[in-house]
């Protein structure tokens, strides 16, 4: 089972810092992982919609942290959410797996570490459906 340790109120400010330094100093992405490219193949995305689709996380799309960052030991802890995107032409949703942090350097983009198909099912604590 997932670990939602945070509350409503601290997933609510962390988007609310995430998504104001991301406005100002954008997100970077790791396009190392070939599931991320694959997904923006598979959904027909560009990568400004991926932007836009961080950017309008809510709290309900948390799934679970703060975690430690195994990414980079130096950054904040990473959060996951989850979203559900329609290929186009297509009804059902598809799960997406989110993995982002903030960054701690002023002036540096904040991190996506993961935007993918999930591989797995999520459950999230404060909204009952993808």
């Amino acid at each position: 089972m997932a670990d939602n340790k945070a509350t409503k109120e601290e997933v609510e400010a962390f988007l609310n810092e995430f998504k104001e330094k991301a406005r100002v100093f954008g997100i970077v992405y790791n396009e190392d992982k070939g599931e991320n490219r694959q997904t923006l193949l598979d959904l027909e995305l560009f990568g400004s919609k991926r932007d836009q689709y961080i950017l309008n996380l809510r709290p309900e799309d948390y799934y679970q942290g703060p975690e430690e960052n195994e990414y980079d030991e130096n950054e904040g802890p990473v959060w996951m959410f989850g979203i559900g995107i329609k290929k186009r032409g297509k009804g059902k949703k598809i799960p997406i797996y989110i993995k982002i942090y903030i960054t701690k350097t002023e002036g540096a983009s904040n991190y996506c570490i993961s935007f993918h198909i999930a591989k797995f099912e999520m459950l999230f604590p404060f909204n009952t459906e993808l």
